[in-house]
Formats: C-alpha cells, sequence, structure tokens
C-alpha cells in the first residue's frame, strides 16, 4: 500500500478500544452523511444513474454502521457521538470527495473510483491506529477493521469495473478525452495546440448554441444569455452542427429543466480543462503558454457556470 494515501500524521493519541470504537463509527457516519448529500445533488441535477452508485454506496455504508454498533455491543463500550471524533479523521478522507462534488463529469466510474481510493485511505488510517495501540487486543481489532476496508475496495473496484465497460459507448457531453500519444501532439507546438482548440471549440458552440435554444424556451434567459456570451466569445470558423448527434439533440430538446441543461453545458467545459491540463504537464514552453491561458478562460467561464447551477439548485431544495 502506498504511504502517500494519508498525506499527515494524523496524531491521534492514545489509541484504546473506546478510542477505536468512536472512530470507526465517525467513519462511518461520515460517509454516510457525504454519500446521501451527493446522491440528493445529482438526483437533482438530472445526474440519475450517477445517484443510483451513490444511493448502492450509501446502503452499503448504512450496513457498516450496523455493523459497527452491533460490534460495539459485543464489547461492552457504549458509541459515543461521533462528532466528538471528526476532529481525529485524517482530512485525507473527505478532501477527494470535495474536490469533484460539483463535477458535472462526475460520472458512476468516477464516483467509484473515488470512493475505492478513500476506503484504501481508511485502510491506511486503522494499519495506523494498529500500530499505534498500546494494548494488543486492540491492535487486533484495528487490523481487523482495516482488513474489512480492504473487503469493501474490493466491492467497489467491481462496481467501478462495470460502471467503466457501461460508460465506454456514452456520450461524454460530446468531448472524448484524448489518448496519451494525442495529447503528446498537442504539446509539441502551439499550432498544434490551435487545431485541437479550432477542433473541440467549434463541438461545444454547436452544442452551447442547442442548450442556449432550450434554456430560452423554458423560460430561463439569463442562462441562455450566459451560454450565448460563450458561443460569441469562442466561435470558429468550419463549425460542424453534425458534431451533434441526433441522440442528444433530441435529449437536450426533451430536458425539462434549466438546472440539468446548465449542467450539460459544464460538462465538454470540464472534459477541455482535462485534456489542457494533461499538455500543460509536458508542454513546451511556447504551448505551455497558450495552454495555461486557454485553462485560466475555461476555469472562469467554468465558475460562472458553476454559480448559475448553484443557484438553480437552490430552488430545487426542500424547504427547511
Amino acid at each position: 500500500m502506498r504511504t502517500s494515501l494519508l498525506e499527515h500524521d494524523p496524531q491521534t493519541g492514545p489509541v484504546t478500544i473506546e478510542t477505536l470504537v468512536g472512530v470507526a463509527n465517525a467513519i462511518e457516519q461520515e460517509a454516510v452523511r457525504r454519500y446521501a448529500q451527493l446522491e440528493r445533488t445529482m438526483q437533482e441535477r438530472g445526474e440519475l444513474e450517477t445517484a443510483a452508485a451513490f444511493r448502492r454506496m450509501l446502503e452499503e455504508e448504512r450496513e457498516h454502521v450496523d455493523a459497527i454498533a452491533k460490534w460495539a455491543a459485543e464489547l461492552g463500550v457504549a458509541i459515543p457521538d461521533s462528532q466528538a471524533f471528526e476532529w481525529i479523521l485524517p482530512r485525507d478522507l473527505s478532501t477527494s470527495w470535495e474536490a469533484i462534488a460539483g463535477s458535472a463529469l462526475l460520472t458512476p466510474y468516477r464516483a467509484f473510483a473515488i470512493a475505492v481510493e478513500n476506503e484504501q485511505r481508511a485502510f491506511a488510517f486503522y494499519s495506523y491506529l494498529a500500530a499505534h495501540a498500546d494494548d494488543r487486543a486492540v491492535a487486533e481489532q484495528a487490523e481487523r477493521l482495516a482488513a474489512e476496508e480492504l473487503h469493501h475496495a474490493a466491492r467497489m473496484r467491481k462496481w467501478r469495473r462495470e460502471a467503466y465497460h457501461r460508460e465506454r459507448a456514452q456520450d461524454q457531453g460530446g468531448a472524448r478525452a484524448p489518448r496519451s500519444d494525442e495529447i503528446a501532439r498537442i504539446a509539441r507546438s502551439p499550432e498544434e495546440l490551435q487545431a485541437f482548440l479550432a477542433t473541440r471549440y467549434a463541438a461545444i458552440v454547436e452544442r452551447h448554441r442547442l442548450l442556449a435554444w432550450r434554456l430560452r424556451e423554458l423560460g430561463d434567459e439569463s442562462g441562455a444569455a450566459l451560454l450565448d456570451a460563450f458561443v460569441a466569445a469562442h466561435e470558429v470558423e468550419g463549425a460542424d452542427p453534425g458534431a451533434i448527434t441526433d441522440d442528444t439533440r433530441a435529449r437536450i430538446a426533451r430536458a425539462d429543466d434549466a438546472l440539468h441543461l446548465l449542467v450539460e453545458a459544464q460538462k465538454p467545459l470540464e472534459a477541455l480543462g482535462e485534456s489542457l491540463e494533461a499538455v500543460l504537464s509536458i508542454a513546451s514552453d511556447e504551448t505551455f503558454a497558450r495552454a495555461e491561458r486557454e485553462a485560466t478562460d475555461l476555469v472562469a467561464w467554468l465558475a460562472r457556470l458553476a454559480l448559475a447551477t448553484e443557484r438553480r439548485s437552490a430552488r430545487h431544495a426542500p424547504a427547511a
């Protein structure tokens, strides 16, 4: 297991059986909270397959909570309030979720992939606790919990593989990720980068035009105006309306929620941003400067789209 799974020494203090029970319960309760929150968010945004993936993980974690309660009862240890142990949990267990929670490209595959990573980090944390427990019986319990996290990770990896095969043929915002050899070619010169950007922007502009039309039909003038502004700033010669499949056109025409349409607008921009990040990692100085400018521009547009999306998501939220 990689030593980098936990970036910082958790500094938990004495590891007693009470501490171990409290930590285990806090980890599972935190997972339940996050999966439930993300399931609701994806449901609101119309990402139904991703919502179903989080629901599957949520059910799994609720079973873990019940198992921790049964284990604590067998030990005769009371389960403390999980909030009392949140400060002990490594920051690493939540940063990956926070980094992608607002992503429009959070597919079931990516959700399961991050779940696998978090299960492995929980394994590393329990291994740390086992190594720092003075009582051998407590260390053995921590080792058992660590082994269970590996079993959880294996189950998530199976779901991740299944999701990968399902998603290979699906439309990901009209933006297939370039292969490594294509990235190397794009990074070779500003001319190659320009050709890549022209092709990608042509497809995105056509998609945004269609999304803006549907938003306007639904009465969302501000959302339509935002996409119109992107089109005006990025329109290129030779735009190809055929770059959008008939299935995608029909899906957008059927959409009846502005929130879902704005999420659709985010997808190709996020995909392009990921491609530019790959280019930046290997680009020459001249190509790097151009790619960096484009990436900065994309971040600004994504921030505007994310704000519009969050405003509409807030309208979907049930009243307290």
